[in-house]
């Protein structure tokens, strides 16, 4: 299991817009930033009911759950999870709303 930080997301347009792509990436100074815990923590929530597939280092595909905030810096969380990632540092996946 490797930790990825979420990077950035962004809703597909019509008549993809039921879907999501997540870029994910190992390292933590490339996350992206939410200001207070309470934004990380309802877009961490968000992100665990998104269905966010994964190609699995183990073979197949893995749904993501379990979307942690993790404080960076002052007023810097950043948004985790830890999911059997193909190794690499840097990674773009799509959620379904």
């Amino acid at each position: 299991m490797l930790k990825a930080y979420v990077t950035r997301w962004a809703e597909r347009d019509e008549p993809d817009g039921h879907l999501t792509d997540f870029w994910f990436d190992s390292h933590i100074e490339n996350a992206a930033c939410w200001l207070t815990k309470e934004d990380a923590d309802d877009d961490a929530a968000i992100f665990g009911t998104s269905r966010v597939i994964i190609p699995s280092a183990d073979g197949g595909t893995h749904t993501c759950s379990g979307f942690t905030v993790e404080q960076r810096a002052p007023r810097k969380f950043v948004i985790f999870c830890m999911a059997p990632f193909v190794t690499g540092t840097n990674w773009r996946v799509v959620g379904i709303r």
